[in-house]
């Protein structure tokens, strides 16, 4: 806003400009300084452009600069300095506004006040006076070589050229002005001026003269400017005096207009419904016309009122939203004076012989090396449309004249801007009506373009309409210019486009058919491009294929290198230099230099460089020796060999940004890389040629949105022109008559014009609209027709049609297959099935699968795939994400060869033999088959190798738990060595076989889990620098797996904190009978000597840990606790394994007791052959591959304690991990011995 001071300021300054008396200006002494002054003044104007609104008022321009610059332009640093002054004054409003319209009130406001002053300057700067200085001052400065010019000189031609170029572009306004056609405008004037100063002629030479290159866009523009108000149709045929073909059009017009309102006039008065003429009103009853009860409708009017009765006459028409409303159209046309239009016309016949080709090749090099400001393309595009327009119709088509501007690669870069523009439109929303008049500029070049493709056919050079072939060879070739009218057509949108846009381009597409079809009929096979979406290639797998690792040979498996494991696990082999755990010049952190280590072990495996792999193991056990999460530091081989197995076999994640290990890996990857790149550009998108015939191209336009664009486009036909409306008659009957389906036709608003066409009085005077008018009786004949047949057609009257339903309303509804029917699309019926069976099953949790599965099952189409169901659930909005489907588990089953392999049948004997006297042969056998197959299949299998003469061999038999045996021992029934000791012994008979085999899954589930989250092991662990160790969540109570532990601790004298510990266990089972079951931890108070020292003991506190006793879970806490999810049972088998320590030392001395602290005497054994599930019922089967091999030895063997047993792994072929479980074999030494 300008301040009361800054006001005085402004006053002051224009003040001290001077004064004029009469004709003559007078400057002030002051006037050079008041003139800087008011240039600072500017540079701190603000959005509101108070300063210049303030000077605007004070007619600054008018009264002072123009007298300054007519008067003394003599003085070349006053006219610098008013010309600087004068170019800031005249810049155009939207360009002030950075090109916005401003939408807020006020802001619109001021935007108008700047409109209006520009406006009132342009009537002043059309003087001759001042037009002769400018024209002088541009003649001197281009007189001068351009290697003499100065700097200076160069700024002030752009001054003057920038300044020429605001006037003209100061906006026209012909509603204020009220100027009919052959009449001068001030546009017109200032036109005048110009050309009296023989400013046409610089602009000429500016344009011609390839020196001055670097004016090309400020002569592009002014030329522009020049001519925007001309039709160049009108303007290549205006001529001294007027020709007879002028006189005869406007006769033509002025005798329609005349018959025009002569039909009118007879059309009121044969609808008069009497014969005598009455000017009284009457009273008359409407016929089938309800008024608001039962009776007709009473009208109170006069006869002599012809007019039909209109019931919208006192109603409010609904306002429709501002960003719903029309695009309106803005170019302005009119007709100026003679005297004008024959000046222009000289001055571009001028241009288009010595300057145009020159000038348009200069511009267009700007254009493609991007030396031009944004949008200046516009210019071009429309320099290109007038004169090749104006070239046509200047009586003598030369098209030497336009060469330049006719060429394969000028369609190309129209294509390209109009795909520009049509993106932005979308893009650039609040610049859409912006960008949509860019767009109408380039449709009106590619207009102009085919335009005279169609005058060079019909030229008479042979040479000329040669070329003409073969540039529509090229177009029609090419699927990008042959469908970019029929894109535009369907992408139309009244908000978005004027309806100036829409009659040019269906004259355009109206003009491309023509030529298209003129040129398919001369060849009998039309041979184009076309282009189609080709798959695209997976990067993973691509990647996987580039990395170089496959071989010829697949990598070994863990069985067949196991016992190279072994014995390398024996020695301590070393690590070659090539090779490191830990690079400390790399700038990844050490978490992930630790997950590259094990990777690197991995690949060693898979590549059987056993010895550098164990190697490379032990020295990343040094380097990351917490958390253990490559083995603790005292670990044994067999561990070691668990160890290997989890990272063979595991999913380790990758590294971003690790590169690979050698030059030649990097380069392969960077080849790689570029050629996966450079394949998916090419593939995403497929070319190839095709025949095309022309009536197959037609068919494309049958499409909704281009029949509702052209209807639209119908409704002005009183106002269109003769081209426009056959334009539209041309497309529609193409439709209907050509592609068979006048049903497309069948719409309640084209039916209101038909009815508009059929009362308009020239419908049999006037040959366009006796042509709109032949064509409605043909569409409505044929919709009586249609309605004899199909009493819905009504209906569809209501509603835009596609291709197949408007074959369905003449041929039947569902007797047409729509060709673009794809499996995936569902009906209502489907849907509603798929609703109902979602929520019939989606709480049913009962067998394998999940809900997706279970509808899949039940969907009449069984078509339908997993990812379909999912996809279509989520639409329907049953479900938002695939992962809140309630699932079940479902069993991942990987088929195995229906044929057996000669290892397999060798490995199915061997381990036959090995289980065939325990309780479950078959079961064992399963689990331990290098191969996984079904127990029918291993039973068949078995049966015909031989190895058994009846299936009931292979059958399951019955084995009592500990716990009953001594009960019958202590009844009497039966003694202790009667009972039987094969196989592994159960927490309870009365579970079944099935609880089994799933905890079977499970471990191996729980075991493949483990595999993958080796790397989040340390970081989940919460204590391991207060306790040394990393505490691991086990599921499983193992006494084998402690049993080295259990023996290490009772040499080291810690057998009185066990005996503590056992006691402590067994307090709390007794609290726990007697309560039935657990609600919190009980806390293990040391207060003893013996129990504070064992308690602060790293070994022993580890060893607690693996039983699965919780350590404080935070600082408030100080006591380790015995956890409330351990069972009875699950307390009683770790009393009964730490009291058998203790019994098992006295044992040594004391060989004939093998009674423990209970009074049980098989617990231990017991306890030795199960493992039991930490707070669950689940167990796991340790297999003990020496108890079916020993029958004959005494049942005193199965007794022996659990702490003198040594834990071996199994470390054959085989043996070595053919499942996922650990396989252990306790062997009792004692047996040597005995």
């Amino acid at each position: 806003m300008v301040t009361p001071f800054m006001k005085a300021e402004l006053t002051a300054a224009v003040t001290s400009l001077g004064y004029a008396e009469g004709n003559k200006y007078f400057k002030d002494q002051y006037c050079l300084e008041a003139l800087k002054d008011l240039i600072r003044y500017l540079r701190r104007d603000d959005d509101t452009l108070g300063i210049r609104r303030e000077l605007g008022q004070m007619k600054l321009v008018q009264t002072n600069l123009i007298p300054i610059i007519c008067e003394h332009h003599s003085d070349e640093t006053l006219f610098d300095v008013v010309l600087r002054l004068l170019v800031n004054l005249t810049n155009p409003s939207l360009l002030l506004f950075n090109e916005e319209l401003p939408t807020e009130k006020v802001a619109r406001n001021y935007y108008l006040q700047h409109v209006s002053h520009l406006q009132s300057y342009k009537p002043n700067l059309a003087s001759d006076k001042f037009w002769m200085v400018l024209t002088d001052k541009l003649k001197l400065l281009l007189v001068k070589e351009p290697e003499d010019r100065l700097e200076d000189d160069k700024l002030l031609t752009e001054r003057i050229l920038i300044l020429i170029r605001n006037i003209l572009d100061i906006p026209i306004t012909p509603e204020d002005e009220k100027r009919t056609d052959d009449d001068a405008s001030v546009h017109d004037q200032v036109l005048w001026s110009m050309h009296l100063s023989g400013m046409e002629d610089v602009i000429i030479y500016l344009a011609s003269n390839e020196n001055e290159r670097h004016f090309c866009m400020h002569v592009m523009e002014i030329i522009s400017l020049m001519l925007r108000e001309q039709n160049p149709a009108t303007l290549a045929q205006a001529a001294a005096q007027r020709s007879l073909a002028e006189k005869q059009k406007d006769t033509e017009e002025l005798v329609a207009m005349v018959q025009k309102e002569s039909s009118e006039r007879e059309a009121r008065y044969k609808k008069m419904t009497a014969s005598r003429s009455s000017i009284f009103r009457g009273t008359f009853c409407v016929k089938d016309v309800k008024s608001i009860s039962d009776k007709d409708l009473i009208v109170h009017r006069t006869l002599t009122d012809g007019k039909p009765i209109d019931f919208n006459q006192k109603k409010v028409a609904k306002r429709k939203a501002k960003n719903r409303m029309p695009l309106p159209n803005c170019d302005v046309t009119r007709k100026s004076t003679l005297s004008i239009r024959l000046m222009l016309k000289e001055f571009c016949l001028q241009l288009l012989n010595g300057a145009y080709n020159s000038l348009m090749h200069i511009v267009k090099d700007c254009l493609i090396r991007l030396k031009t400001q944004d949008h200046d393309e516009t210019y071009y595009l429309w320099a290109l449309k007038f004169f090749m327009e104006f070239n046509r119709h200047t009586g003598k088509f030369r098209v030497e004249l336009v060469s330049e501007t006719m060429s394969v690669g000028l369609f190309h870069y129209i294509q390209t801007q109009v795909q520009t523009y049509s993106e932005s439109i979308t893009v650039d929303k609040k610049k859409a009506a912006v960008w949509s008049r860019r767009l109408h500029v380039a449709l009106r070049a590619y207009q102009e373009l085919l335009m005279t493709l169609n005058a060079m056919d019909k030229c008479g050079t042979e040479s000329v309409r040669k070329s003409s072939e073969v540039l529509k060879s090229n177009v029609f070739y090419v699927p990008e210019y042959r469908e970019m009218c029929l894109v535009l057509l369907l992408n139309y949108k009244e908000t978005q486009h004027s309806l100036d846009y829409l009659k040019d381009l269906v004259e355009t597409n109206h003009i491309f058919l023509k030529l298209f079809e003129q040129f398919s009929k001369g060849k009998r096979h039309l041979i184009v491009q076309s282009k189609s979406r080709a798959p695209q290639k997976r990067k993973k797998a691509k990647k996987k294929k580039l990395e170089g690792e496959e071989t010829s040979t697949p990598p070994p498996t863990f069985d067949e290198i196991a016992v190279e494991i072994s014995s390398a696990l024996q020695e301590q082999p070393t690590l070659t230099d090539d090779v490191a755990p830990y690079d400390a010049a790399s700038d990844l952190p050490m978490d992930d230099q630790k997950v590259l280590a094990m990777g690197k072990i991995q690949k060693l495996l898979k590549e059987a460089k056993i010895h550098v792999a164990v190697a490379l193991l032990r020295a990343s056990r040094d380097v990351w020796p917490e958390g253990e999460v490559f083995g603790a530091l005292e670990v044994g081989p067999e561990e070691e060999l668990l160890l290997l197995r989890e990272l063979f076999y595991a999913d380790l994640p990758s590294i971003a940004g690790h590169e690979p290990t050698n030059r030649e890996d990097s380069d392969a990857a960077e080849d790689s890389d570029a050629k996966d790149i450079e394949e998916e550009e090419l593939a995403a998108e497929r070319r190839s040629e095709k025949e095309l015939h022309f009536e197959e191209f037609i068919r494309r336009f049958a499409h909704k949105n281009v029949v509702r664009s052209y209807c639209h486009l119908l409704r002005r036909y009183a106002t269109n022109t003769t081209l426009t409306n056959h334009c539209i008659v041309k497309m529609l009957h193409r439709v209907a008559w050509d592609c068979k389906m006048p049903a497309m036709l069948y719409q309640l608003s084209l039916f209101k014009t038909f009815q508009m066409i059929m009362d308009d009085p020239r419908a049999k005077t006037d040959s366009t609209v006796k042509e709109l008018y032949k064509f409605a009786i043909y569409i409505v004949r044929k919709f009586a027709e249609t309605a004899e047949v199909n009493p819905k057609i009504f209906v569809e009257l209501l509603f835009w049609k596609t291709a197949s339903e408007a074959v369905e309303i003449e041929a039947g509804y569902g007797n047409v297959k729509d060709s673009s029917y794809s499996p995936s699309v569902w009906n209502e019926e489907e849907e509603d099935e798929l609703e109902r069976l979602y929520h019939e099953f989606r709480d049913v949790q009962d067998g394998e699968g999940d809900v997706v599965d279970r509808i899949l099952a039940n969907l009449i189409n069984q078509n339908r795939n997993r990812r379909a169901v999912i996809k279509k659930m989520k639409d329907m909005g049953l479900i938002m994400d695939a992962k809140g489907l309630a699932k079940t588990k479902r069993s991942v089953k990987i088929r195995p060869p229906k044929e057996w392999g000669d290892h397999e049948i060798v490995e199915l004997r061997r381990i036959f033999e090995e289980v065939r006297g325990s309780s479950d042969p078959l079961g064992l056998l399963i689990d331990r088959l290098p191969i996984p197959r079904g127990k029918s299949r291993v039973r068949d299998k078995i049966v015909e190798l031989g190895l058994v003469e009846d299936v009931k061999e292979l059958r399951k038999k019955k084995v009592r738990s500990a716990k009953s045996a001594g009960r019958k021992e202590s009844k009497g029934d039966q003694s202790d060595d009667e009972a039987p000791r094969e196989g592994p012994a159960r927490l309870n008979d009365s579970e079944s076989d099935e609880e089994e085999s799933e905890s079977d899954e499970e471990d191996d589930e729980s075991e493949g889990e483990a595999l993958k989250n080796m790397k989040r092991k340390e970081s989940k662990s919460k204590r391991p620098k207060q306790y040394g160790f990393a505490m691991k969540k086990t599921d499983y109570f193992s006494p084998e797996m402690l049993a080295a532990q259990l023996r290490q601790l009772v040499d080291d004298g810690r057998k009185e904190g066990l005996a503590w510990l056992a006691e402590c266990l067994s307090e709390t089972l007794e609290d726990r009978e007697e309560d039935g079951g657990g609600d919190e931890a009980i806390p293990l108070v040391p207060l003893t000597e013996t129990a504070i020292a064992s308690m602060e003991d790293h070994t022993f506190l580890k060893f607690i840990a693996k039983m699965g006793l919780a350590p404080p879970a935070n600082e408030q806490e100080q006591y380790w606790r015995i956890p409330s999810n351990l069972m009875a049972a699950d307390l009683r088998s770790r009393i009964d394994f730490l009291k058998g320590a203790c019994v098992s030392e006295d044992a040594k001395s004391e060989p004939d007791e093998r009674t423990d602290i209970s009074g049980n005497t098989s617990g231990n054994k017991r306890l030795a052959d199960e493992a039991i599930a930490l707070g669950a019922h689940k167990r796991r089967r340790i297999v003990n591959s020496e108890s079916s091999s020993s029958d004959d030895e005494p049942q005193d063997v199965e007794q022996q304690d659990v702490a003198d047993a040594a834990v071996v792994v199994e470390t054959s072929s085989t043996a070595a991990s053919t499942t996922s479980r650990k396989r252990l074999a306790v062997l009792d030494t004692s047996s040597d011995s005995e």
